[in-house]
C-alpha cells in the first residue's frame, strides 16, 4: 500500500486526476458491494424496518389500493401531457406543458402520500416526513 501511495505522490498532477476518478469509483463499487453505504446511511424505507408482518400487509394493501384508484387518473395525466407536448409549438409552451406534469404529478403523489399517512394513523404510527428533493433549484 504505501509503494502505491510513492508512485501515486511521483505522479503529476494531471495523471494524479486522471487517476483519481477510476480510484473512486473502484472505491465506491467496493463499498457498495459490501453494504458500507447502506449501514452507514439509513434510507427512506427505515420506517418500514420495525414494522410487523401485519402491518406491512396493511400498508401494503392501503398503497396498492391507492394505486389501484388513481391508475386511471395517472394514464389520463400522462395522455394529457402527451397532447400538450404534441400542440407546443414553442420550447415556452412546450417548458409550460412539463411544469404542469410536474406538478400535476406531485399533486397526485402528495394525495398518495396522505392516504398513506392516514393508514399509518389508523394504526397508531407515525406519519411519513415529507420528502423534498434538494439540488438544481427544485422545489
Amino acid at each position: 500500500m504505501r509503494s502505491l501511495l510513492m508512485v501515486f505522490m511521483a505522479l503529476t498532477n494531471r495523471w494524479r486526476r486522471v487517476l483519481l476518478i477510476p480510484c473512486v469509483a473502484l472505491t465506491a463499487a467496493a463499498l457498495q458491494q459490501s453494504g458500507g453505504f447502506a449501514e452507514a446511511a439509513p434510507g427512506r424505507r427505515m420506517f418500514e424496518s420495525n414494522l410487523s408482518d401485519s402491518q406491512k400487509q396493511q400498508l401494503f394493501q392501503a398503497r396498492r389500493n391507492w394505486g389501484l384508484r388513481s391508475y386511471d387518473r395517472r394514464l389520463a395525466l400522462l395522455k394529457s401531457g402527451r397532447s400538450c407536448l404534441e400542440r407546443a409549438q414553442t420550447p415556452e409552451a412546450g417548458k409550460a406543458c412539463m411544469q404542469q406534469q410536474r406538478q400535476a404529478r406531485r399533486r397526485l403523489r402528495e394525495e398518495g402520500r396522505q392516504v398513506v399517512n392516514a393508514e399509518r394513523r389508523r394504526m397508531g404510527l407515525t406519519s411519513l416526513p415529507e420528502f423534498r428533493r434538494q439540488g438544481r433549484g427544485r422545489s
